[in-house]
């Protein structure tokens, strides 16, 4: 594609924006933020002022019809994504969006066929997948370590006495499996696929939010997952894979380590990696080598990926009772 100089839009000035773009700094030159959208001037003139970005709006949608920029970062809540991010790959403007990309598996392969109509590229933002410390984990996990991987344990849950309205807001798909659910998920998918069956439960307020949710995965070859993620407890925040020949497991704050422990029979071994910045910078210069390949799909952040575990967020949903305004429009099909 010959672009020298990426150009990042970012949409929404929350706390993530703020970390993504703080992050791109660490790309020097390869990495320019050329226009920011909120939903008040206010707020986008303040984001803008901070981090130096010329292009202000107060509207997405003015903001991808300037052509000012060939990649749009949209941090925005879960709810707000899809509209968003079509419009953007309609536009022919590369889209890296927050995780979940949308509410339902349906809204998801949509997206997938609006970019490879229109020849875009479109990723889901689960920095997770880029993380130096988890490449390693799963690059480890492929030499047969500990032999074949026979059970998956993930677990995301915290408690904050006065948590972001946004985390209990039916409307805007609040709830901790949208939230914290899809790093278990993401993790177990990575070690062992998409499971043959899932089994969920789920602890919901009076809203109809989840609070707590425990899942159980089983595969064909005989591997089983346990899962959890909850706003109640302040948990383990760990992630394991165990085979016959032992383990390896991620320390707390799984979903962005500084290092993992793999057990087998010589022992324990903490294995360091090295990483820097938040964290952020790793998917965006995923994304950059993709849109500089002209392609459509970032390997580290799959398509096929996103949208199976949308469908298993689907399908827990189902289980627990747990629906989202459009989902009639939106589940199945």
């Amino acid at each position: 594609m010959g672009i020298d100089r990426v150009r990042w839009g970012i949409v929404a000035t929350g706390n993530i924006s703020t970390s993504f773009t703080k992050d791109l700094a660490l790309l020097g030159d390869e990495a320019v933020v050329t226009a920011v959208a909120s939903r008040s001037l206010q707020n986008a003139n303040k984001f803008a002022d901070e981090f130096g970005i010329e292009h202000r709006y107060d509207d997405y949608r003015r903001l991808i019809d300037d052509g000012v920029v060939d990649v749009l970062y949209i941090g925005t809540p879960h709810p707000q994504h899809y509209a968003i991010a079509r419009a953007a790959l309609q536009a022919k403007v590369a889209v890296l969006c927050e995780k979940p990309v949308t509410l339902t598996a349906k809204q998801a392969r949509d997206l997938v066929a609006v970019a490879v109509e229109n020849n875009t590229l479109f990723a889901e933002a689960m920095w997770m997948r880029t993380n130096p410390v988890i490449e390693a984990f799963f690059a480890d996990l492929e030499t047969g370590v500990i032999g074949e991987p026979m059970e998956a344990l993930a677990d995301f849950g915290f408690y904050k006495p006065n948590p972001p309205a946004r985390l209990l807001d039916h409307a805007l798909g609040g709830g901790s499996l949208m939230d914290g659910g899809i790093y278990p998920m993401t993790f177990v998918h990575m070690a062992l696929g998409k499971p043959a069956e899932v089994k969920a439960v789920g602890s919901l307020n009076d809203d109809g939010v989840d609070l707590n949710v425990a899942m159980a995965w089983r595969y064909d070859s005989g591997a089983v997952a346990a899962l959890t993620c909850g706003l109640r407890s302040q948990n383990p925040f760990t992630a394991s894979v165990s085979g016959p020949e032992g383990s390896l497991l991620l320390p707390s704050r799984f979903h962005h380590p500084e290092y993992y422990v793999r057990s087998t029979p010589a022992g324990q071994e903490r294995v360091e990696v090295s990483a820097h910045g938040l964290g952020y910078h790793y998917e965006a210069a995923e994304v950059m080598q993709a849109l500089r390949a002209g392609l459509v799909e970032c390997p580290a952040l799959p398509h096929a990926a996103t949208i199976e575990i949308l469908e298993l967020l689907d399908e827990t949903r189902r289980q627990i009772g747990v629906s989202y305004p459009g989902d009639d429009e939106y589940l199945g099909g």
